[in-house]
């Protein structure tokens, strides 16, 4: 590798120009830019060495030409997170609805209970990890991106309740979403083991199933049963949402 493709390499490396197909422009304009200089330089009869020295010379730091990139760059960048938050969150909340759901009646037929899921309780289960899921995606997507976690977070509230109280939807799940997207980005943090990330996650689950205890000990162990699904549920939501996420920025 010469060291114009080096430097070429590092602008682009730097530069966090939003998407793929924006990446592919700047750097065929970029090769563009430098074989017109290497073309002229030969014209003149000077000699490559000399030509990769005034090129590198007329180029100047690249780090300071990526900050360019990146400060054009910025308001499509804020945009393309944006706009894939939004498609993880709903996504990622359709795909974890539709496992919880299937578990939780796997359950409810293991113990012989009727298989009966009201439109109360799909819609109460829905916004609770529609409100998990943007807590999650928030923390772990746009709040890298923004750089104030606490700030993201506030606003990422703020707009869904703003959703919620214009769709007529009750804001109470949010309040539980939002702890539930907290809790399981923390776990995520503070506890370095798959395995024991998924045990942090059923034991808290487990403990609010117990909490929610019904008068006889059956329904408290369905009850249980069901909380530590949807702690299953969830944990897998941390592995879905962060690949989704990532897959849909590599793709827009």
């Amino acid at each position: 590798m010469t060291s114009t493709e080096r430097l070429i390499d590092e602008i682009m490396a730097a530069s966090r120009i939003p998407s793929e197909k924006r990446r592919r422009e700047v750097l065929r304009e970029l090769r563009a830019h430098v074989e017109d200089f290497v073309g002229a330089g030969r014209q003149s009869g000077r000699g490559e060495e000399e030509i990769e020295r005034l090129l590198l010379e007329r180029f100047g730091d690249p780090r300071q030409i990526a900050q360019q990139f990146a400060w054009v760059y910025r308001r499509e960048r804020a945009a393309l997170h944006l706009g894939g938050f939004l498609i993880s969150t709903v996504v990622v909340s359709l795909v974890i609805l539709a496992g919880t759901i299937s578990m939780q009646a796997g359950i409810m037929l293991g113990f012989g209970a009727p298989v009966v899921f009201g439109s109360r309780h799909t819609v109460a289960m829905a916004l609770d990890i529609l409100a998990s899921a943007a807590a999650y995606l928030g923390l772990l997507s746009l709040a890298r991106f923004f750089g104030r976690p606490l700030a993201v977070l506030v606003v990422v509230a703020a707009a869904l309740l703003a959703v919620f109280v214009a769709a007529g939807l009750p804001p109470r799940y949010i309040l539980f979403g939002f702890a539930n997207g907290a809790l399981l980005r923390g776990i995520q943090v503070a506890v370095r083991h798959p395995a024991l990330r998924l045990g942090a996650a059923l034991a808290c689950f487990g403990v609010l199933g117990a909490v929610f205890l019904h008068p006889s000990s059956s329904a408290l162990v369905a009850s249980t049963a069901s909380w530590l699904i949807m702690g299953l549920a969830y944990h897998l939501m941390t592995h879905v949402a962060a690949r989704v996420d990532q897959a849909l920025l590599r793709r827009l």
